[in-house]
């Protein structure tokens, strides 16, 4: 908007508007148009574009002093895309741009300005793709500046050129360098020491006056994979400001990009096949053939391999690959292509992005699904008749996946093919010992076949056992049950034991130990003996119950006259009524005690028992179930003598004696005294002489005693006998 540069005259030389024309062609498509405005001063923030009233999206401010003098600086931008691509070609005016308030103190240091662009970025396919970058701001110049041009992607350095929008640089001061990373860049419109002199390089003009839009060629200047590059502007009088900074670099470049289209898997095998397509669109070079390929699995690479030809702009080609999966990696995985690799993450081809190189997806290798081996389903029966099974179980036990399915087939060849499995499995019936049911488990891919053995067995069998009743003899009496080992099981392998309660036995739990000495806590009392094969039991029971044993009372010994030595006759069937309480119990009489157990042997004549005493007798009392055994003792006792006292002497075998019955070899130590009717003793005897046949031993006159009365003194010298007894004979030869 300057009119002419302000250096050359003391007068303002700055308006409000200018205007100027765009001229594209018609195949040239606007992507991008960005309006900057500047001035000197604070800012006027709000142009008119034509009719359209700008206000900035951003703006940018610049001070320096001169003695005691702050000068200010502005610019602004603002995204004018939808208005210039709606207007197109044609003339554009800015207006209403103000510095007035501010131009008479920046005349005074000839820094009085105002002017605009528009930066047009556009498209034509019959161009070349290029890489813009726009870099903006607002700094000056002098005495040196720098600037780094940051997210500078040198691809190739084929025309590649730089441009700048500055203000305020003066044509009469020609006291400027500018460099491109330590490269002076000038041109035929800007010489290398006046390179800001109000010149435009898109028209040719060099009347802009304090303005400048320069391009200049930086190819030999930059090499591909170059780091930012440095731009630097050194001015020892003139002062410059650099608002835009413009790069363009080629982008004549291939594209390549992955995708796996596809992964094919065996069940139970590492090796998987991998299609994929390697493309090579965006682009604007086809990519070469031996274009490196290579394959990863966890970030392990499995294998390299390469494009067998070129891939045209916009083209693809798909291929196939087998991958065998190393052990070491597990079962699910991340498989990943990346195009352009030499194994090292290296690429060997220069592209427009090298960002997009990779494809990875996660993988998982077909496996038969897990399965619990499942136990034999033993189930006891009585016989081999149809039982009914109820498999539904049987689902969730056999599957480690809850999200498996279960089928169950009755033959292997079913169960693999997949065909007549079993629909009613909650009912399903066998009469057979032994039948395998074949369980098929699937996932998504893959299965796999177990079994179930079901087997009918036989509840052990057993022979009927009668109850027991034993006689109860006393109160540690008990119960033997060893017999009923070898009695109860028809098989003799099975094994048995015996349990005081149906619970116990059919838990298997506390059994009795003591089967040869089992003492119940009550009576009558069941007693369920179980009986285990192998696989099944059975349980029976029986009742166990005492008999009382007869009771009886107790006997006193039996005594009887002493027939000699302790001999006697004793009539043991007096203590019948008396041993038994019971008046039906028998009662039988023994000599001794394994004879009455037995009842063997016993006493024919009870009531005329001839013993030497003393003597045990054992008593047998039975009554309908037990019996019970007592005994007495048989004793004797002296009884006293019987004297005959009559003798008739006179050998005819009659009386022809005295006759003292229970004396002889009962009383061993007696003495018998007999005297005559005048007090006379006439004859002593003992144990050890003859009796008395009426004649006078000792005595004066006959030998033989007159007949008549006679008087007789007994010694017995015993205990229970102190005095002697007395009596009188009479006697008659």
């Amino acid at each position: 908007m300057n009119s002419a540069e302000n250096n050359s005259t003391t007068n303002s030389v700055t308006g409000t508007t200018s205007s100027a024309t765009l001229t594209l062609n018609p195949t040239d498509q606007i992507e991008k148009a960005y309006l900057y405005w500047a001035g000197s001063g604070d800012g006027d923030f709000e142009v008119n574009l034509n009719s359209d009233t700008i206000n900035p999206d951003r703006t940018f401010a610049f001070t320096r002093t001169f003695g005691f003098d702050t000068y200010t600086y502005f610019s602004a931008f603002k995204d004018v895309t939808s208005i210039i691509q709606n207007t197109g070609n044609g003339n554009y005016t800015l207006s209403n741009l103000d510095i007035s308030p501010f131009e008479a103190l920046h005349l005074q240091r000839r820094t009085n300005f105002a002017g605009w662009a528009i930066l047009i970025i556009y498209k034509n396919d019959a161009l070349p793709i290029n890489q813009i970058n726009v870099y903006d701001g607002l700094v000056g110049v002098p005495i040196e500046l720098s600037i780094t041009l940051d997210s500078f992607n040198v691809i190739d350095n084929n025309n590649s050129k730089i441009g700048f929008l500055a203000w305020e640089g003066d044509s009469a001061l020609a006291t400027e360098q500018f460099r491109f990373n330590n490269e002076q860049l000038s041109n035929s419109l800007n010489p290398s020491n006046n390179v800001f002199n109000g010149t435009n390089s898109f028209t040719g003009s060099n009347m802009l006056y304090n303005m400048d839009l320069d391009v200049y060629d930086i190819q030999d200047y930059i090499e591909i994979g170059n780091t930012p590059p440095i731009i630097s502007l050194r001015s020892s009088v003139d002062f410059v400001m650099i608002n835009t900074v413009v790069t363009k670099l080629n982008y004549q470049l291939p594209d390549a990009t992955v995708n796996i289209n596809s992964v094919e898997n065996q069940c139970n095998s590492r090796t998987i096949v991998v299609n994929y397509t390697i493309s090579n669109l965006n682009c604007t070079n086809p990519l070469p053939a031996q274009t490196p390929i290579s394959i990863y699995s966890n970030g392990q690479l499995l294998q390299t391999i390469a494009t067998n030809s070129e891939i045209p702009i916009n083209g693809s080609i798909s291929s196939q690959i087998t991958l065998v999966i190393p052990n070491s990696i597990s079962d699910t995985f991340e498989i990943k292509f990346v195009v352009d690799d030499i194994g090292n993450g290296t690429g060997i081809v220069i592209e427009l992005n090298e960002t997009n190189n990779s494809i990875s997806q996660s993988t998982t290798l077909w496996l038969s699904p897990q399965f619990n081996i499942l136990p034999d389903w033993n189930r006891c029966v009585s016989s081999y008749s149809p039982e009914v099974f109820d498999l539904t179980n049987y689902i969730t036990a056999v599957r480690v996946n809850p999200n498996d399915t279960v089928q169950f087939f009755t033959s292997y060849n079913d169960a693999v093919t997949n065909t007549n499995p079993i629909t009613n499995f909650a009912n399903f019936t066998t009469s057979s010992p032994q039948t395998t049911i074949f369980i098929r488990i699937d996932n998504a891919h893959c299965y796999s076949i177990t079994s179930l053995k079901i087997f009918l067995r036989l509840y052990p069998t057993y022979n009927a056992i009668p109850n027991s009743n034993i006689c109860r003899i006393n109160e540690n009496t008990a119960f033997d049950f060893t017999p009923y080992v070898l009695l109860t099981p028809t098989n003799p392998s099975d094994n048995i034991h015996f349990f005081s309660s149906l619970q116990d036995a059919n838990n298997n739990t506390n059994p009795i130990l003591n089967s040869s000495n089992y003492q119940p806590d009550i009576t009558p009392k069941s007693i369920y003996i179980r009986l285990d094969n192998e696989f099944c039991y059975s349980i029976t029971s029986f009742v166990i119950d005492y008999y009382e044993v007869p009771k009886y009372n107790p006997l006193s010994n039996m005594v009887s006259c002493n027939e000699g030595f302790n001999k006697a006759t004793f009539n043991l069937t007096l203590y019948e009524p008396i041993v038994k309480q019971n008046p039906a119990d028998t009662v039988t009489f023994y000599e001794n005690y394994d004879n009455a157990s037995n009842a063997v042997g016993t006493i024919l004549d009870p009531s005329l028992y001839v013993a030497t005493t003393p003597k045990e007798i054992f008593i047998r009392i039975d009554n309908e179930n037990c019996f019970s055994i007592t005994s007495f003792l048989l004793t004797t006792r002296n009884c006293p003598p019987t004297v005959y006292n009559y003798i008739s002497a006179n050998n005819d075998t009659y009386n022809d004696i005295l006759t003292i019955d229970g004396l002889y070899d009962i009383f061993l130590d007696f003495k018998i005294e007999i005297y005559n009717r005048w007090g006379r003793l006439i004859w002593i005897g003992n144990q050890n002489t003859d009796k008395w046949t009426g004649q006078v031993k000792d005595g004066i006159g006959s030998e033989n005693a007159p007949d008549g009365t006679y008087f007789y003194l007994l010694f017995l010298n015993d205990i229970d006998y102190p005095e002697p007894l007395k009596g009188f004979l009479y006697l008659n030869h």
